[in-house]
């Protein structure tokens, strides 16, 4: 049975919303300068841990046990990412579309997660119950989309100051 989600997020902060049935049922809030984020969807609630030098990584914690409970590590290069439970599952969160409006998490068998986002909001499709899949996609979308933010900010500076310097 496929279930659909919507979503808004905060434009400053990457802060997420989710949303059933027109109901606020969870939300993603991330950390100011750390990347890490707390998550709440329903009856779950997970702690998403940046780590690594170059934050190549995130360690996934449930709250109410405090248990690690996955890792998810980031190919920044090809924009996809691999969440590995401690179960020994492992889902690929892979972005789709040209101009990576659409993203995915699936096992490639029998779960599978589907995503489309806008300016500031956005809907999943998704024919599993696993909420921690669903939180994920989305906070792994956050992480490039900080990505891309630092990217910017360190290419901008460059490219005025030496376009300023020729004329």
């Amino acid at each position: 049975m496929s279930k659909l989600i919507n979503w808004k997020n905060d434009w400053c902060n990457g802060n997420v919303q989710l949303f059933a049935d027109g109901l606020q049922k969870g939300a993603i809030t991330f950390a100011m300068w750390t990347g890490n984020a707390e998550s709440t969807f329903e009856d779950q609630n997970y702690q998403f841990v940046k780590e690594g030098f170059w934050q190549s990584g995130s360690k996934v914690i449930n709250r109410k046990t405090n248990e690690v409970v996955g890792f998810i590590t980031y190919d920044c290069w090809k924009s996809k990412a691999l969440i590995s439970l401690t179960n020994g599952e492992q889902y690929e969160w892979k972005s789709t579309g040209i101009w990576k409006s659409h993203w995915t998490v699936s096992n490639y068998k029998d779960e599978h997660i589907m995503y489309t986002s806008g300016s500031h909001s956005g809907a999943i499709s998704s024919d599993t119950d696993n909420k921690l899949l669903v939180v994920a996609g989305l906070f792994i979308k956050q992480v490039y989309n900080r990505y891309t933010v630092l990217l910017m900010a360190c290419i901008v500076p460059i490219i005025t100051t030496s376009t300023f310097r020729h004329h």
